[in-house]
């Protein structure tokens, strides 16, 4: 599956898989990956309240894609899982972006999601992926909130006024957050 000049270019299939959570889903999901002849080359599982959600793209050339889809039906009967699937070409170069994590903690209260997203979107930032949980503070055993969330921001964008921004923001909804360059 070589991306050389005069070669098919490589395609993507995206698939998202979600169901009863049991072992050996992720194993009978790569398995029809491989034998189709195609590779994983981004993929992520959680289990959410005993449900496994899948999400990955596998990479091949129209044949591979092919057979992989007529494998999906298949493969969703032999899991139970229910399955989207959609091509996609490879992706167009984009428009220079800087990648940055963000890491916030607080004291779990609805709508924070809702907040560090539109505060994001209102300056342009792409938010790329982004995970969360809802966890016990050890000494006082309240509902802590945390997210994780790697964003991409434009080249053109002034990095010391968005921090700052950030910071404000944060300090605002009594949020404590990070916002840091991804290093190499």
């Amino acid at each position: 599956m070589s991306d050389t000049p005069g070669a098919t270019p490589a395609t993507h299939l995206i698939l998202v898989l979600i169901g009863e959570d049991r072992p050996g889903l992720l194993e009978q999901v790569a398995r029809s990956v491989m034998e189709a002849g195609c590779s994983l080359e981004d993929s992520r599982m959680s289990v959410l309240s005993n449900f496994c959600c899948i999400s990955l793209a596998a990479r091949g050339n129209w044949k591979t894609l092919a057979k992989l889809e007529s494998q999906l039906p298949r493969l969703e009967a032999d899991t139970g899982l229910s399955l989207i699937a959609r091509r996609s070409q490879p992706e167009e170069t984009a428009e220079p972006a800087m990648a940055y994590s963000v890491d916030v903690v607080a004291l779990d209260q609805v709508g924070i999601v809702h907040a560090l997203a539109g505060f994001f979107t209102s300056r342009a930032v792409n938010i790329r992926d982004l995970h969360t949980r809802v966890f016990r503070a050890q000494q006082t055993g309240a509902r802590m909130f945390a997210a994780n969330m790697v964003i991409d921001i434009p080249a053109d964008q002034h990095l010391a006024s968005l921090r700052g921004d950030f910071l404000d923001f944060c300090d605002e909804l009594n949020l404590d957050g990070v916002l840091d360059p991804i290093k190499g």
